[in-house]
């Protein structure tokens, strides 16, 4: 089994397209993913701008986050093609695979923009939207016993590590995950992990009641 880790970078379909909207608010402007062997290290990766249909150009608060400009996707495929170039490197592993995302947005917004775009699907293509992505996201915070979801950033501080990279590059967001996903997956790791989230989430002053008195003067008898 290896391991698929991906990303997306999204941009808002525009207002004008109402009809459109109530199906899917956003589009798919980068495809990420990086490939992680049995031992969850990283042995090859994948990366793709798409040019969004639903929008002539990268709203300005996508492109501060993201790092993408409407001069960068002029050229590159559409959503369908950058799908079907995304399975094709799937396709090419020589061995099954596990896809991962870090919440279940990312399912749920390639989901959404195939019955948007009506995109065709071969059927060796639909295995990977009828196969169950793995939420990341949701095992980080039932393992660490977190009980609200995290962003990526914080994730991975809480683990003891310094996020790579610029975030909300579709790319680098994945190999963040992925190092994520190899840490909570190897014991010792995990472990260590688990006291940065203890040490990064208790109180600053924590006491208990006992710590207002002082009863080193009473003695007990029984």
């Amino acid at each position: 089994m290896k391991y698929v880790v991906i990303d997306l970078e999204m941009n808002p379909i525009a207002s004008v397209y109402k009809a459109e909207r109530t199906t899917c608010k956003l589009e798919v402007i980068e495809i990420g993913a990086v490939l992680l062997d049995e031992t969850y290290h990283e042995i090859g990766s994948f990366v793709t701008l798409v040019k969004p249909y639903f929008n002539s150009r990268i709203e300005k608060k996508y492109e501060k986050l993201t790092g993408i400009k409407t001069s960068m996707v002029e050229s590159a495929p559409y959503f369908e093609d950058a799908l079907h170039m995304f399975f094709s490197w799937c396709n090419s592993i020589q061995d099954e695979i596990q896809i991962v995302q870090w919440s279940d947005n990312d399912f749920a917004q390639i989901s959404k923009e195939i019955q948007l775009k009506n995109v065709s699907l071969s059927i060796q293509d639909k295995k990977y939207i009828d196969t169950t992505w793995f939420d990341f996201q949701a095992e980080y915070g039932h393992t660490l016993g977190l009980e609200h979801n995290v962003s990526l950033k914080d994730a991975v501080m809480y683990a003891g590590e310094d996020f790579c990279g610029h975030q909300h590059d579709a790319l680098v967001d994945a190999r963040n995950t992925a190092g994520l996903f190899g840490i909570l997956h190897d014991e010792t790791k995990r472990q260590k992990a688990l006291q940065y989230v203890i040490d990064a989430l208790k109180p600053k002053n924590n006491f208990s009641i006992g710590d207002l008195f002082d009863f080193s003067s009473l003695s007990f008898s029984a």
